[in-house]
Protein backbone atom coordinates (compact mmCIF):
# COMPACT_ATOMS: atom_id res chain seq x y z
CA UNK A 1 0.00 0.00 0.00
CA UNK A 2 1.00 3.67 -0.24
CA UNK A 3 3.23 5.25 2.40
CA UNK A 4 0.44 7.20 4.14
CA UNK A 5 -1.61 4.05 4.64
CA UNK A 6 1.36 2.18 6.09
CA UNK A 7 2.05 5.10 8.47
CA UNK A 8 -1.57 5.03 9.65
CA UNK A 9 -1.57 1.25 10.09
CA UNK A 10 1.74 1.32 11.98
CA UNK A 11 0.53 4.13 14.24
CA UNK A 12 -2.69 2.29 15.05
CA UNK A 13 -0.84 -0.95 15.79
CA UNK A 14 1.61 0.93 18.01
CA UNK A 15 -1.28 2.52 19.89
CA UNK A 16 -2.97 -0.85 20.37
CA UNK A 17 0.21 -2.40 21.77
CA UNK A 18 1.54 0.32 24.06
CA UNK A 19 -0.56 3.49 23.77
CA UNK A 20 -2.17 3.26 27.19
CA UNK A 21 1.23 3.14 28.88
CA UNK A 22 3.37 5.58 26.87
CA UNK A 23 0.79 7.79 25.11
CA UNK A 24 1.59 9.30 21.71
CA UNK A 25 5.06 7.79 21.76
CA UNK A 26 3.46 4.48 20.81
CA UNK A 27 1.74 5.61 17.57
CA UNK A 28 4.83 7.67 16.70
CA UNK A 29 7.16 4.68 16.83
CA UNK A 30 4.51 2.44 15.33
CA UNK A 31 4.36 4.79 12.32
CA UNK A 32 8.15 4.83 12.03
CA UNK A 33 8.43 1.05 12.22
CA UNK A 34 5.54 0.73 9.78
CA UNK A 35 7.55 2.56 7.11
CA UNK A 36 10.86 0.72 7.62
CA UNK A 37 10.07 -2.19 5.23
CA UNK A 38 9.67 0.28 2.36
CA UNK A 39 13.21 1.57 2.83
CA UNK A 40 14.20 -1.15 0.38
CA UNK A 41 13.46 1.45 -2.31
CA UNK A 42 16.90 2.89 -1.46
CA UNK A 43 18.23 0.09 -3.64
CA UNK A 44 17.29 2.33 -6.58
CA UNK A 45 20.42 4.38 -5.88
CA UNK A 46 22.78 1.40 -5.92
CA UNK A 47 21.48 -1.08 -8.50
CA UNK A 48 19.92 -1.13 -11.95
CA UNK A 49 16.18 -0.73 -12.37
CA UNK A 50 15.52 -4.44 -12.71
CA UNK A 51 17.36 -5.47 -9.54
CA UNK A 52 15.76 -2.62 -7.62
CA UNK A 53 12.28 -3.81 -8.64
CA UNK A 54 13.08 -7.41 -7.75
CA UNK A 55 14.41 -6.34 -4.34
CA UNK A 56 11.36 -4.18 -3.58
CA UNK A 57 9.02 -6.00 -1.24
CA UNK A 58 11.66 -8.67 -0.82
CA UNK A 59 13.53 -9.44 2.41
CA UNK A 60 12.32 -6.36 4.32
CA UNK A 61 8.76 -7.48 3.61
CA UNK A 62 9.25 -11.03 4.84
CA UNK A 63 7.97 -12.37 8.15
CA UNK A 64 11.58 -13.29 9.01
CA UNK A 65 12.66 -9.65 8.83
CA UNK A 66 10.04 -8.76 11.46
CA UNK A 67 11.50 -11.31 13.88
CA UNK A 68 15.09 -10.23 13.24
CA UNK A 69 14.62 -6.43 13.25
CA UNK A 70 12.12 -6.08 16.10
CA UNK A 71 14.50 -6.87 19.01
CA UNK A 72 17.13 -4.47 17.65
CA UNK A 73 14.61 -1.67 17.17
CA UNK A 74 13.10 -2.33 20.60
CA UNK A 75 16.54 -2.10 22.19
CA UNK A 76 17.24 1.18 20.37
CA UNK A 77 13.95 2.83 21.40
CA UNK A 78 14.44 1.66 24.98
CA UNK A 79 17.86 3.34 25.06
CA UNK A 80 16.57 6.55 23.44
CA UNK A 81 14.12 7.02 26.32
CA UNK A 82 16.85 6.07 28.82
CA UNK A 83 14.71 3.16 29.99
CA UNK A 84 12.04 5.55 31.31
CA UNK A 85 9.09 4.72 29.03
CA UNK A 86 8.26 1.05 28.56
CA UNK A 87 10.50 -1.99 28.74
CA UNK A 88 12.76 -3.29 25.99
CA UNK A 89 10.44 -6.28 25.59
CA UNK A 90 7.39 -4.02 25.18
CA UNK A 91 9.08 -1.85 22.56
CA UNK A 92 10.27 -4.96 20.70
CA UNK A 93 6.70 -6.27 20.74
CA UNK A 94 5.44 -2.97 19.29
CA UNK A 95 8.14 -2.98 16.61
CA UNK A 96 7.35 -6.55 15.63
CA UNK A 97 3.64 -5.95 15.04
CA UNK A 98 4.25 -2.68 13.18
CA UNK A 99 6.80 -4.42 10.94
CA UNK A 100 4.74 -7.57 10.50
CA UNK A 101 1.42 -5.93 9.58
CA UNK A 102 3.08 -3.87 6.83
CA UNK A 103 3.80 -6.82 4.47
CA UNK A 104 0.63 -8.54 5.63
CA UNK A 105 -1.40 -5.66 4.20
CA UNK A 106 0.76 -5.59 1.06
CA UNK A 107 -0.20 -9.21 0.40
CA UNK A 108 -3.68 -7.98 -0.54
CA UNK A 109 -2.34 -5.69 -3.29
CA UNK A 110 -1.56 -6.42 -6.94
CA UNK A 111 2.20 -6.03 -6.54
CA UNK A 112 2.26 -8.45 -3.64
CA UNK A 113 5.19 -9.26 -1.37
CA UNK A 114 7.80 -11.96 -0.87
CA UNK A 115 6.36 -12.78 2.53
CA UNK A 116 8.21 -16.12 2.85
CA UNK A 117 11.62 -14.89 1.69
CA UNK A 118 14.33 -16.34 1.86
CA UNK A 119 12.61 -19.72 2.11
CA UNK A 120 10.63 -18.97 -1.05
CA UNK A 121 10.68 -16.12 -3.58
CA UNK A 122 6.97 -16.58 -4.30
CA UNK A 123 5.27 -13.19 -4.36
CA UNK A 124 2.05 -13.38 -2.35
CA UNK A 125 -0.58 -11.20 -4.05
CA UNK A 126 -4.28 -11.62 -3.32
CA UNK A 127 -5.15 -8.81 -5.79
CA UNK A 128 -8.10 -7.51 -3.78
CA UNK A 129 -7.14 -3.88 -3.11
CA UNK A 130 -5.44 -1.20 -5.18
CA UNK A 131 -2.20 0.21 -3.80
CA UNK A 132 -4.06 3.48 -3.04
CA UNK A 133 -7.66 3.15 -1.83
CA UNK A 134 -9.23 6.15 -0.05
CA UNK A 135 -12.07 4.06 1.40
CA UNK A 136 -9.50 2.02 3.31
CA UNK A 137 -7.24 4.88 4.37
CA UNK A 138 -9.45 7.90 5.13
CA UNK A 139 -11.68 6.40 7.89
CA UNK A 140 -8.56 4.81 9.39
CA UNK A 141 -6.71 8.15 9.29
CA UNK A 142 -9.60 10.00 10.96
CA UNK A 143 -9.68 7.50 13.81
CA UNK A 144 -5.95 7.69 14.51
CA UNK A 145 -6.00 11.51 14.34
CA UNK A 146 -8.69 11.58 17.04
CA UNK A 147 -6.57 9.21 19.13
CA UNK A 148 -3.60 11.58 19.00
CA UNK A 149 -5.64 14.41 20.54
CA UNK A 150 -6.86 12.36 23.48
CA UNK A 151 -4.96 11.76 26.71
CA UNK A 152 -3.42 8.30 26.98
CA UNK A 153 -5.77 7.41 29.84
CA UNK A 154 -8.91 8.81 28.19
CA UNK A 155 -11.58 6.10 27.97
CA UNK A 156 -12.41 6.91 24.32
CA UNK A 157 -8.82 6.71 23.07
CA UNK A 158 -8.80 2.94 22.87
CA UNK A 159 -12.31 2.90 21.40
CA UNK A 160 -11.37 5.17 18.50
CA UNK A 161 -8.28 3.12 17.76
CA UNK A 162 -10.23 -0.13 17.81
CA UNK A 163 -12.78 1.30 15.40
CA UNK A 164 -9.99 2.30 13.03
CA UNK A 165 -8.66 -1.25 13.03
CA UNK A 166 -12.14 -2.76 12.74
CA UNK A 167 -13.28 -0.54 9.85
CA UNK A 168 -10.07 -1.03 7.85
CA UNK A 169 -10.11 -4.81 8.41
CA UNK A 170 -13.80 -5.00 7.51
CA UNK A 171 -13.11 -3.11 4.29
CA UNK A 172 -10.39 -5.62 3.39
CA UNK A 173 -12.95 -8.41 3.83
CA UNK A 174 -15.32 -6.51 1.52
CA UNK A 175 -12.63 -6.28 -1.17
CA UNK A 176 -12.12 -10.05 -0.99
CA UNK A 177 -15.87 -10.60 -1.39
CA UNK A 178 -16.03 -8.14 -4.28
CA UNK A 179 -13.21 -9.98 -6.03
CA UNK A 180 -15.07 -13.30 -5.85
CA UNK A 181 -18.24 -11.70 -7.25
CA UNK A 182 -16.39 -10.00 -10.13
CA UNK A 183 -14.40 -13.12 -10.92
CA UNK A 184 -17.59 -15.17 -11.20
CA UNK A 185 -19.01 -12.66 -13.71
CA UNK A 186 -15.80 -12.72 -15.78
CA UNK A 187 -15.72 -16.52 -15.74
CA UNK A 188 -19.33 -16.82 -16.90
CA UNK A 189 -18.83 -14.23 -19.66
CA UNK A 190 -15.76 -16.01 -20.97
CA UNK A 191 -17.57 -19.35 -20.92
CA UNK A 192 -20.62 -17.92 -22.71
CA UNK A 193 -18.38 -16.43 -25.39
CA UNK A 194 -16.56 -19.72 -25.95
CA UNK A 195 -13.12 -18.44 -24.96
CA UNK A 196 -10.40 -21.07 -24.52
CA UNK A 197 -8.94 -19.66 -21.32
CA UNK A 198 -5.69 -21.01 -19.88
CA UNK A 199 -5.93 -18.99 -16.67
CA UNK A 200 -7.79 -15.98 -15.35
CA UNK A 201 -6.71 -13.24 -12.95
CA UNK A 202 -8.73 -10.26 -11.67
CA UNK A 203 -7.60 -6.95 -10.20
CA UNK A 204 -9.24 -3.85 -8.69
CA UNK A 205 -9.04 -0.71 -10.79
CA UNK A 206 -7.38 2.41 -9.30
CA UNK A 207 -8.67 3.88 -6.02
CA UNK A 208 -11.70 1.58 -5.58
CA UNK A 209 -12.96 -1.99 -5.27
CA UNK A 210 -16.10 -1.57 -7.39
CA UNK A 211 -14.65 -1.55 -10.91
CA UNK A 212 -12.67 -4.71 -11.67
CA UNK A 213 -10.24 -5.57 -14.42
CA UNK A 214 -9.61 -9.09 -15.72
CA UNK A 215 -6.86 -10.77 -17.71
CA UNK A 216 -7.87 -14.03 -19.36
CA UNK A 217 -4.94 -15.85 -20.91
CA UNK A 218 -5.41 -17.73 -24.16
CA UNK A 219 -2.68 -19.69 -25.95
CA UNK A 220 -1.50 -16.74 -28.07
CA UNK A 221 -2.93 -13.68 -26.35
CA UNK A 222 -4.96 -12.13 -23.55
CA UNK A 223 -8.61 -11.07 -23.28
CA UNK A 224 -8.92 -7.84 -21.29
CA UNK A 225 -12.24 -6.90 -19.70
CA UNK A 226 -13.79 -4.51 -17.16
CA UNK A 227 -16.79 -5.06 -14.90
CA UNK A 228 -18.42 -2.81 -12.30
CA UNK A 229 -20.35 -4.29 -9.39
CA UNK A 230 -22.91 -1.53 -10.02
CA UNK A 231 -23.52 -2.72 -13.58
CA UNK A 232 -26.73 -4.56 -14.46
CA UNK A 233 -25.09 -6.01 -17.58
CA UNK A 234 -23.11 -9.12 -16.64
CA UNK A 235 -22.05 -9.94 -20.18
CA UNK A 236 -18.54 -8.49 -20.23
CA UNK A 237 -16.97 -7.31 -23.49
CA UNK A 238 -13.34 -8.33 -23.93
CA UNK A 239 -10.49 -6.89 -25.97
CA UNK A 240 -7.99 -9.37 -27.37
CA UNK A 241 -4.28 -8.46 -27.25
CA UNK A 242 -1.66 -10.78 -28.81
CA UNK A 243 1.22 -11.89 -26.59
CA UNK A 244 4.07 -11.62 -29.13
CA UNK A 245 6.19 -13.67 -26.71
CA UNK A 246 8.11 -15.00 -29.71
CA UNK A 247 10.13 -11.75 -29.60
CA UNK A 248 12.13 -13.09 -26.64
CA UNK A 249 12.14 -16.75 -27.62
CA UNK A 250 15.90 -16.86 -28.19
CA UNK A 251 16.63 -15.04 -24.92
CA UNK A 252 14.48 -17.55 -23.04
CA UNK A 253 16.41 -20.44 -24.57
CA UNK A 254 19.62 -18.82 -23.38
CA UNK A 255 18.19 -18.37 -19.85
CA UNK A 256 18.70 -14.63 -19.97
CA UNK A 257 18.47 -13.31 -16.40
CA UNK A 258 16.55 -10.16 -17.40
CA UNK A 259 13.84 -12.17 -19.14
CA UNK A 260 13.67 -14.69 -16.29
CA UNK A 261 13.27 -11.96 -13.66
CA UNK A 262 10.69 -10.05 -15.71
CA UNK A 263 8.62 -13.18 -16.24
CA UNK A 264 8.79 -13.89 -12.52
CA UNK A 265 7.85 -10.34 -11.61
CA UNK A 266 4.90 -10.07 -14.01
CA UNK A 267 3.78 -13.67 -13.36
CA UNK A 268 3.54 -14.22 -17.10
CA UNK A 269 0.87 -11.55 -17.58
CA UNK A 270 2.65 -9.42 -20.16
CA UNK A 271 2.65 -8.61 -23.86
CA UNK A 272 5.58 -7.55 -26.00
CA UNK A 273 5.91 -4.95 -28.71
CA UNK A 274 8.78 -4.04 -31.00
CA UNK A 275 9.41 -0.37 -31.71
CA UNK A 276 12.48 0.92 -33.55
CA UNK A 277 14.38 -2.33 -32.93
CA UNK A 278 13.60 -2.06 -29.22
CA UNK A 279 11.40 -4.54 -27.34
CA UNK A 280 8.83 -3.06 -24.97
CA UNK A 281 7.58 -5.23 -22.12
CA UNK A 282 3.99 -4.32 -21.20
CA UNK A 283 2.89 -5.38 -17.71
CA UNK A 284 -0.81 -6.21 -17.92
CA UNK A 285 -1.50 -6.60 -14.20
CA UNK A 286 -1.97 -2.90 -13.53
CA UNK A 287 -4.30 -2.23 -16.41
CA UNK A 288 -4.47 -0.09 -19.51
CA UNK A 289 -5.25 3.61 -19.15
CA UNK A 290 -7.52 3.65 -22.21
CA UNK A 291 -8.58 0.02 -21.83
CA UNK A 292 -12.24 0.98 -21.46
CA UNK A 293 -12.32 2.26 -25.04
CA UNK A 294 -14.13 0.05 -27.54
CA UNK A 295 -12.49 -0.71 -29.87
CA UNK A 296 -9.10 -0.31 -28.17
CA UNK A 297 -6.57 1.61 -30.26
CA UNK A 298 -3.02 2.55 -29.31
CA UNK A 299 -3.27 1.10 -25.78
CA UNK A 300 -1.52 3.06 -23.02
CA UNK A 301 -0.25 0.64 -20.41
CA UNK A 302 0.29 1.77 -16.82
CA UNK A 303 3.66 0.00 -16.67
CA UNK A 304 5.93 -0.45 -19.68
CA UNK A 305 9.61 -1.39 -19.63
CA UNK A 306 12.18 -1.12 -22.40
CA UNK A 307 14.57 -4.04 -22.53
CA UNK A 308 18.09 -2.62 -22.57
CA UNK A 309 20.44 -4.53 -24.85
CA UNK A 310 24.23 -4.62 -24.90
CA UNK A 311 26.35 -6.79 -27.16
CA UNK A 312 23.27 -8.61 -28.35
CA UNK A 313 22.11 -9.52 -24.83
CA UNK A 314 19.43 -8.06 -22.55
CA UNK A 315 21.19 -6.57 -19.50
CA UNK A 316 18.61 -4.37 -17.77
CA UNK A 317 15.28 -2.56 -18.14
CA UNK A 318 14.20 1.05 -18.30
CA UNK A 319 10.70 2.11 -17.32
CA UNK A 320 8.81 4.05 -19.96
CA UNK A 321 6.14 6.52 -18.85
CA UNK A 322 2.71 6.34 -20.52
CA UNK A 323 1.56 9.09 -22.84
CA UNK A 324 0.48 12.05 -20.69
CA UNK A 325 -2.41 12.65 -23.07
CA UNK A 326 -3.93 9.35 -21.88
CA UNK A 327 -4.47 10.88 -18.43
CA UNK A 328 -6.88 13.67 -19.28
CA UNK A 329 -10.35 14.74 -18.18
CA UNK A 330 -11.91 12.46 -20.80
CA UNK A 331 -10.17 9.44 -19.27
CA UNK A 332 -11.37 10.26 -15.74
CA UNK A 333 -14.87 10.85 -17.09
CA UNK A 334 -14.92 7.42 -18.74
CA UNK A 335 -13.45 5.87 -15.62
CA UNK A 336 -16.10 7.42 -13.38
CA UNK A 337 -18.95 6.39 -15.69
CA UNK A 338 -17.55 2.86 -15.90
CA UNK A 339 -17.58 2.56 -12.11
CA UNK A 340 -21.27 3.42 -12.09
CA UNK A 341 -22.04 0.73 -14.61
CA UNK A 342 -22.16 2.76 -17.83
Amino acid sequence: MDSLTQVVLGASVGEAVLGKKVGNRAPLWGAICGTIPDLDVLANFFTGELNAMVMHRGFTHSFLFSFIAAPAIGFLIHKIYKEKWGSRKEWSFLAFWALFTHPLLDCFTTWGTQFFYPFSNYRVAFNTIFVVDPLYTIPFLICIMVVLFLHREHKWRGVWNKWGLILSSFYLVITVTNKFVAEAVFTNSLHNQGKSVVRLSTYPSPFNSILWYSIAEEPYGFDIGYYSLFSSNQNVSFTYIPKNHNLIEEAKKENNRVVEKMEWMTKGFYVLEEQDSTILWRDLRFGILNGMDQPLQNPQYVFTYKLVKENGEFVDIHQVSPDNEALNSEYFGKFWRKIWGD
